[in-house]
């Protein structure tokens, strides 16, 4: 299972995430400000035209009567003027009955309208206008439009008209207008924005990146340091281990060398016996040297572990037999099967069936106990108890370091090479030892499904 963490990658994919959103809708929100922003202050620059024109021009009387145009000067002259306002292409004079006293299409002269949203509001005395883009959307007024103009912006502006005292609304005007000019001006506004958005974007990723990436190599070159360093040490920590462990057997082997050259016939034999007792000690010492280096696990298969762990239990049974130790086997009753290779799991329980022995010295009870673990029943469990002394707290914080024993010829590398073993058919092993009530070493594996 691979589980390096890349961190420039996963930066890199959540800040460009995080920057592009923020950069889409800080621009969103930009550019909707900008134009309401630009299309407000049109509307109200109509409005103060329109309200100076009707006070300079006198064309309140037309307007509150509800009179046609043919009828009042100033009101001719008001309409003449609305009509050269820039970009306007129709519009619209409302009496305070809401009929049009005056419209750039005279079919619309003396109809009254009751259900129009815009025109209430400016009976009310509110400004209200409305934008968007010809043949964006299927409204009726659109449809008379040149094909040329499609695409353009419209606003749709409803002015109320005041009296005299500047409080009583006679009337209002809807104009509709083709503003180029604001079109333009939004649309250019817009793509500064968008621009300076996608900009600030690229940069603030870029500058960051740098950062990440500048200091993900620099812990990169720290872990390698790191790594090379637990290298050395673990190379210091094996040659010494090794060193010390093989002193003993070296001295008996030259003691025994050495009366071999006096000593008679059987004292030459009991050396010699000795000699290969020692031999077979270094013997035994390169082997677990060699599988420990290994730990590769084999290729795994389909393993009954209620099968698996009978069976490692039937080749200790001269081991607990001499050393007077009394087995419990509690089995579970339904199977067992996890996904490992059999020799080196086999190797994995004989090793802390033998730990256990040893440690209870002289009489003891071995308790092994083979089951699914309660929450979820995914994980296997497989628990190895002793009634031996325990542990000691300085050995419990050693625990699984190579060349860590306390046995007068152990070598310290049965716990690591276990835990390794289990580790790759991804599991766990783990130790509990109370103080004076023995050692509890439990296997977790993923039960195959």
């Amino acid at each position: 299972m691979n589980t390096h963490f890349n961190l420039r990658r996963q930066f890199a994919l959540l800040s460009f995430t995080t920057i592009l959103l923020i950069s889409l809708v800080s621009g969103f929100l930009l550019s909707r400000f900008l134009t309401d922003k630009l299309l407000t202050r049109e509307a109200e620059l109509t409005q103060d035209f329109i309200e100076n024109f009707v006070a300079s021009e006198g064309a309140w009387p037309s307007v509150a009567a509800g009179s046609e145009p043919s009828s009042s000067q100033a009101l001719d002259a008001f309409v003449e003027h609305v009509m050269r306002l820039p970009s306007v292409v129709r519009a619209n004079i409302y009496g305070a009955d809401r009929s049009v006293l005056w419209s750039s299409d005279r079919l619309l002269v003396g109809q009254r309208f009751q259900d129009n949203d815009e025109l209430e509001a400016a009976l009310r005395g509110e400004l209200t206008f409305e934008s968007g883009i010809l043949g964006a959307t299927d409204k009726s007024e659109h449809r008379d439009f040149d094909a040329r103009q499609i695409g353009l912006r419209f606003v749709e502006t409803y002015v109320p008209i005041r009296g005299p005292d500047r409080r009583a609304i006679i009337g209002a005007i809807e104009l509709y207008k083709l503003p180029l000019a604001l079109h333009q001006a939004i649309v250019e506004g817009q793509r500064l924005i968008w621009l300076s958005a996608a900009g600030a974007g690229v940069l603030l990723f870029a500058a960051l990146y740098q950062i990440v990436r500048r200091a993900s190599r620099l812990m990169d070159e720290q872990q390698q340091r790191l790594v090379e360093s637990e290298r050395l040490s673990m190379v210091g920590e094996t040659a010494s281990a090794v060193a010390h462990a093989m002193r003993n057997p070296l001295a008996s082997i030259r003691a025994c060398a050495e009366l071999t050259l006096t000593d008679d016939l059987d004292g030459a034999r009991e050396s010699a016996a000795d000699i290969i007792s020692e031999a077979d000690r270094l013997d035994r010492w390169a082997r677990e040297l060699l599988e420990f280096s290994r730990a590769d696990g084999g290729e795994t298969e389909r393993v009954e572990v209620n099968a698996l762990v009978e069976a490692v239990l039937a080749n200790h049974a001269a081991a607990l037999q001499r050393a007077r130790v009394a087995l419990r086997f509690e089995r579970a009753e339904t199977p067992l099967t996890v996904l490992a290779s059999p020799a080196p799991l086999s190797q994995v329980i004989g090793n802390l069936v033998m730990n256990a022995i040893e440690a209870m010295e002289h009489e003891g009870t071995l308790t092994v106990v083979t089951a699914l673990e309660k929450s979820g029943a995914k994980r296997v469990l497989v628990t190895v108890s002793d009634t031996g002394p325990g542990l000691s707290s300085a050995m419990r914080g050693r625990l699984f370091r190579p060349f860590a024993t306390t046995k007068p010829t152990g070598t310290g590398l049965g716990l690591a090479l276990s835990q390794r073993l289990v580790q790759r058919y991804a599991g766990t092993l783990r130790l509990d030892s109370p103080p004076g009530r023995g050692v509890t070493a439990t296997v977790r594996l993923p039960r195959a499904g």
